[in-house]
């Protein structure tokens, strides 16, 4: 079984060592309740925006020792895939607790939409239409998905994506949930309009830039069973699965409590 957060940021005022250790936490808590026999992975989909560069600057700026790792905090280590191109990242205590890390971006389009490029290193320029934005995404190799966000569907941004979906549904693209959406929030209409047409939601957790949101890392998003043995990592696995759309991507976690969500807001205005 692979457990994924699929809307991932590791902002600068993140402590690396909590965002991992609560990432593990997360992901094994809730595969415990699977009672499941089966190997079971765990993996990150970073989602880094124009101003975070996490990813490469942990394999440009980290030397790695004689066997390729890379010390990133004092309790966690990575090693880089350049196959995979996948960072896994392990306890230096327990290698065996490990979580795997793929690259991605977020993108803003032309219209104010938001578009993740899953398994993307390549920087996707910012401003083009939406459609340009998902197939500058497919030729580079990434997968486009459309999450949502507060205030980020309504209105004419709403009906363009639900355009686009209409236009594009035999690609069958992409949405995103986050676990950032209060309970209180009615369920998008662009959601119930996926369960018609066939569209799938992906879940994540889409964290704000406040160190305490590190710690729901790895609390909401999606798993898939495996029905076959992956070879090379999990993530290829994932991606080959999201490509084909073949199986079953079920999703784990909650939603924000109404609490939370305007604590969130009020320390993202006034303290961040």
């Amino acid at each position: 079984m692979i457990f994924v957060d699929s809307h991932v940021h590791i902002y600068d005022c993140f402590d690396v060592d909590v965002l991992f250790d609560s990432a593990l936490n997360n992901f094994q808590a809730v595969a415990e309740q699977y009672k499941t026999t089966q190997e079971i992975s765990f993996v990150l989909l970073l989602t880094e925006g124009a101003t975070e560069d996490w990813f490469h600057n942990v394999l440009t700026d980290i030397e790695s020792d004689e066997l390729g790792s890379k010390k990133i905090s004092s309790q966690w280590s990575g090693l880089y895939s350049e196959k995979a191109g996948t960072l896994t990242v392990y306890r230096n205590d327990s290698p065996e607790e490990k979580i795997e890390i793929v690259a991605g971006r977020q993108v803003v389009t032309r219209e104010k939409i938001e578009v993740l490029a899953l398994f993307c290193q390549k920087r996707i320029a910012h401003g083009l239409s939406l459609a340009e934005t998902v197939s500058a995404v497919e030729r580079s190799g990434g997968i486009p998905v459309l999450p949502w966000g507060v205030g980020k569907w309504i209105g004419k941004r709403g009906e363009i994506i639900k355009q686009f979906l209409s236009d594009h549904l035999s690609k069958r693209p992409y949405l995103g949930d986050n676990g950032g959406r209060p309970l209180f929030w009615p369920t998008p209409d662009l959601f119930y309009f996926a369960r018609k047409t066939g569209v799938v939601v992906l879940p994540g957790t889409d964290p704000l830039p406040i160190p305490a949101e590190a710690e729901r890392i790895g609390s909401y998003g999606f798993y898939l069973d495996e029905k076959k043995t992956y070879n090379d990592s999990p993530a290829m696995y994932l991606k080959n699965a999201l490509l084909s759309q073949e199986e079953e991507f079920v999703p784990f976690g909650r939603l924000l409590s109404s609490r939370l969500f305007f604590l969130n807001q009020l320390r993202l205005r006034f303290f961040s």
